[in-house]
């Protein structure tokens, strides 16, 4: 892990940051997709980063990682709950707006399909996701387990499904293994 301090935020990059764009490229995946899903992911940092920024807030770290981009917020709530839940569903946000635009002004390119898809995945109720955090802040923890291991079997099951028609998705298998990880770990 490569870190340094600008401004008193932590930027970091790990190791498996490269390491996974190099696995993605070998699968085939071509640069220009590449580059735009990056750009996405930025642009959807960039919707949490100024709403907390608004509330006065600066990330303590902003990490380059394996799964993504990581920003870690400053301890405990903001101010409030509504402001608390409008920094999570931020990025979301930012994706999903894009896409609409992008949608109106050229049709459904890669640049609206991956955003579409990076806003939805994003909200998926599992744990390290903006779902799994907005989620988990509106029940106040009640009930998550149940949610999160529902959605880990019917991601189970879409992979399988995938597999049976020769579509294996190497990013979904990648980001499965991670979510479960997550959820048996931190269940410990």
């Amino acid at each position: 892990m490569y870190r340094i301090s600008v401004g008193g935020v932590q930027l970091g990059i790990s190791f498996s940051f490269p390491a996974v764009i190099a696995l993605v490229l070998l699968t085939g995946c071509d640069e220009g997709s590449l580059l735009t899903a990056l750009m996405c992911c930025c642009l959807h940092e960039c919707g949490h980063l100024f709403f907390m920024l608004i509330f006065g807030h600066k990330p303590e770290a902003v990490t380059l990682y394996g799964g993504g981009i990581r920003i870690t917020p400053p301890k405990g709530r903001i101010e409030s709950f509504g402001k608390d839940l409008t920094v999570l569903l931020a990025g979301c946000g930012v994706n999903f707006i894009l896409a609409w635009a992008g949608l109106l002004a050229h049709g459904m390119t890669s640049f609206v399909q991956i955003n579409l898809l990076l806003g939805a995945f994003n909200l998926l109720p599992f744990r390290h996701f903006d779902g799994g955090r907005a989620l988990e802040l509106l029940t106040d923890g009640k009930g998550l387990r149940t949610v999160r291991y529902t959605f880990i079997l019917l991601t189970a099951a879409l992979i399988l499904l995938m597999a049976v028609h020769g579509q294996v998705s190497i990013s979904l298998l990648m980001t499965f293994a991670f979510a479960l990880a997550a959820e048996t770990a931190d269940n410990k």
